[in-house]
């Protein structure tokens, strides 16, 4: 009788034989098909990234035309006078005491002192000021400050002080004299 060590021998090399060639097929699937298949995941990634990007500038792009407009209208308005502008805060300040002296006087009212304020800076918007003291009758001082509120550049009237004068001269009735101080501000380019 043979032994069943022998009996099975061919069995058994035949099954190492398609176990060692399963295992040699599973490290070259391992060595060299799954590194290719990772490359081509990560390129799949990075193809995908670059079209998310690609929307994106697309996106962009497709609001060149509004953006360009906002530009347009934001160089306009610097061209437009809308803002203070000087080669420095002097000057600045000194062309908005002229520009207030010239209101005043178109307004018929008269200033008594101008002096430069020290500037500030509100939401990153730097601006220069300018106290007037003056003097003249109600409507005078309405029309300078709507003058003030309504000139270009853009000039506001942070803070004022108005008292009233005498508004009898020898028995004739006139307008009542106000005495007022006006603390104006505006935006510096």
């Amino acid at each position: 009788m043979r032994n069943p060590i022998e009996l099975y021998a061919p069995f058994t090399r035949r099954i190492l034989f398609v176990f060692a060639n399963l295992g040699i097929l599973g490290l070259i699937v391992w060595g060299l098909v799954m590194p290719i298949e990772a490359v081509f995941a990560e390129r799949d990634l990075r193809i995908q990234d670059q079209q998310r990007l690609l929307a994106r500038l697309r996106a962009v792009v497709a609001q060149a035309s509004h953006i360009e407009a906002l530009s347009s209208e934001t160089e306009s308005q610097f061209q437009s006078g809308e803002f203070l502008t000087g080669a420095n805060d002097n000057v600045i300040a000194a062309d908005l005491q002229t520009r207030l002296k010239a209101i005043l006087g178109n307004a018929g009212a008269q200033s008594r002192a101008i002096q430069s304020l020290p500037g500030r800076t509100v939401d990153l918007i730097r601006y220069s000021g300018v106290r007037v003291d003056l003097s003249g009758p109600l409507p005078a001082v309405m029309r300078v400050v709507h003058a003030i509120e309504s000139a270009k550049p853009y000039l506001f009237v942070s803070s004022a002080s108005l008292k009233g004068g005498s508004a009898l001269r020898q028995g004739a009735a006139e307008e009542p004299m106000l005495q007022g101080q006006l603390d104006v501000y505006g935006a510096i380019q």
